[in-house]
């Protein structure tokens, strides 16, 4: 019996009995999405009778899952007002069946079991389940999910090692961007630091490993100008704080950057390898000379003019640019420059714009300095494609990043507002918010509308959360004592001992405190357990709810 709450007692009962009397299919999540009865091809019942019969005769086929049913529903939003479209629907499906449509890795659900609960129409990933809290928003207990749409918000999870962001939330959140991947509806990219964490097989179609270099990684991005890839080169090579006077040090290098880089393009009509590069910025004689005889027509002036000015910059007594031309010498080492300068087919970010599932595997204990170059390189590029007027707004993009803190500069932490209105968000974890740059954390802080924490973190952050989660009404009780002492007096007016009386009152009142205390959730928040509020897109908020991520 719950002596402070004892309406909780008869929730449970009656939420005991339903949950015997109702069963849900193990796909379905029955907390916050409804059940969808009808099959999601109703809507061309009316006016594709013929096509309609025959995905109800596809969904009855032993081999029909749940990635099949997404992905064909996708494809029937995406084509269902163009009938030209609809008819090279039915004839893939006529053609292919169940594995219409399908996949380029051919691949139609992950092999193995699933960590998660899935219920792909919906896009949505059961995290666990609600525990009833009278400082919750929610106080019955039930299935806690979220689906794409709160991921757009973008979403920061802080926690402390061992007490569960990777099993307990992004592992579920992975699992169910690629399975949504397979269904034609999301791409994404993962980086771990870690390089263990996330390797499961069929989970992904790129892995990003300097150490294994099956497949290249553009340094580059995909950028179409050298303004373009300047900046964003510039900017992971050069971390925070470089120097006393950054704006000036990090302007000087993207300068630098943009001399060598333009003249190039334009005499080669592509991209510089590492050493290329690294020649042009160290002004060797020899890199110069080779770009200026290919250099010819309008405009060959300017730009052997811009390889004089990086010439001139390193006869200086402190050439501006020298932080960057060492940093980027780290890339110059025979394993990356086989990831970096790949012979064979190479990722570009802005591949993301199609259904791809990427890994980026950090060798950080082998090269670690240029471990963190690369992470931020994709990052950076991540931000810079998704945001872009470009971008394929018909599918979700996400990015989910490990160790977050060590990769994420002013640039990105702009760039977080922007994703939104493009289908695009981060999933941010991190141990603590003061692994994240300090010019930064205000900007990461609200620019997420997606908040998880965990117990025992530190108690900066806790406070910081504590405040996020907001005050709430409570009524307190004060009970009033006094008591008075006098002499009593017999008949004859004469002391006859002592007399005592005893008053009490009280009084009630309502005052705010705080939700969450920063003592609640540094102690109160168990193992396995963790505080959660959401966002979505169109600016509505719940939380914070406790959720049990084991359950």
């Amino acid at each position: 019996m719950n002596k402070r709450f004892p309406q909780l007692d008869a929730v449970k009962k009656k939420l005991a009995a339903l949950a015997e009397a109702i069963s849900h299919p193990p796909d379905e999540i029955s907390h916050p999405v409804p059940v969808v009865s009808t099959q999601p091809w109703e809507s061309i019942r009316s006016s594709q009778p013929a096509l309609a019969s025959q995905l109800d005769q596809l969904a009855a086929a032993a081999d029909f899952g749940d990635v099949d049913r997404a992905r064909i529903a996708f494809a029937l939003r995406q084509t269902a007002a163009d009938p030209a479209s609809l008819e090279r629907l039915a004839r893939a499906i006529e053609a292919d069946r169940s594995a219409a449509l399908v996949h380029p890795s051919r691949q139609r659900d992950l092999p193995g079991a699933r960590f998660a609960r899935h219920n792909l129409l919906a896009g949505q990933v059961r995290l666990g389940e609600v525990v009833p809290d009278h400082r919750s928003d929610f106080e019955i207990t039930g299935d806690f999910g979220i689906d794409l749409d709160v991921l757009r918000t973008s979403m920061l999870v802080i926690g402390p090692p061992g007490s569960g962001k990777t099993r307990g939330i992004a592992t579920p959140i992975v699992e169910h961007l690629s399975l949504a991947a397979l269904a034609g509806k999301a791409s994404m990219v993962v980086v771990d630091p870690k390089s263990t964490d996330f390797a499961y097989d069929g989970w992904f179609d790129v892995t990003i490993d300097p150490l294994n270099p099956t497949c290249g990684f553009s340094l580059f991005g995909g950028s179409r100008t050298a303004d373009v890839a300047a900046d964003r080169l510039a900017s992971a090579l050069l971390p925070p704080q470089v120097s006393d006077d950054k704006a000036y040090f990090i302007d000087a290098s993207k300068n630098a950057l943009y001399a060598c880089l333009a003249p190039f393009e334009a005499a080669y009509e592509r991209w510089p390898t590492v050493p290329e590069l690294l020649g042009l910025l160290r002004a060797e004689q020899s890199s110069i000379d080779r770009v200026k005889e290919r250099l010819k027509g309008p405009g060959s002036k300017e730009l052997k003019a811009l390889l004089d000015t990086r010439k001139n910059q390193t006869q200086r007594t402190a050439d501006p640019a020298a932080s960057l031309v060492e940093r980027f010498a780290l890339l110059d080492r025979p394993a990356l420059r086989r990831l970096l300068d790949h012979p064979g087919p190479t990722f570009q970010m802005r591949d993301l714009s199609r259904p791809v599932r990427v890994r980026v595997a950090l060798p950080e204990a082998e090269y670690p300095d240029a471990s963190r170059i690369l992470a931020r390189l994709v990052v950076s590029q991540f931000v810079q494609i998704t945001s872009s007027s470009e971008t394929d707004r018909s599918i979700f993009k996400a990015l989910v990043i490990d160790e977050a803190g060590r990769f994420v500069d002013d640039y990105v932490a702009r760039g977080v507002q922007k994703l939104r209105s493009n289908n695009a968000g981060l999933v941010l974890l991190s141990q603590t918010m003061s692994d994240f740059p300090i010019e930064v954390r205000a900007t990461i802080f609200g620019s997420t509308g997606c908040k998880a924490v965990f117990g025992g973190i530190d108690p900066q952050d806790a406070d910081v959360f504590s405040r996020w989660f907001g005050d709430q009404y409570v009524t307190e009780t004060t009970i009033n004592r006094s008591a008075q002492t006098g002499t009593q007096y017999n008949q004859f007016g004469m002391p006859d001992g002592r007399s005592q009386s005893q008053t009490s009152g009280f009084s009630v009142r309502r005052i705010e405190r705080a939700r969450w205390t920063v003592s609640d959730i540094i102690t109160g928040v168990s193992a396995g357990h963790a505080l959660v509020s959401l966002a979505r897109s169109n600016g509505a908020r719940v939380g914070p709810v406790l959720v049990n991520l084991r359950a």
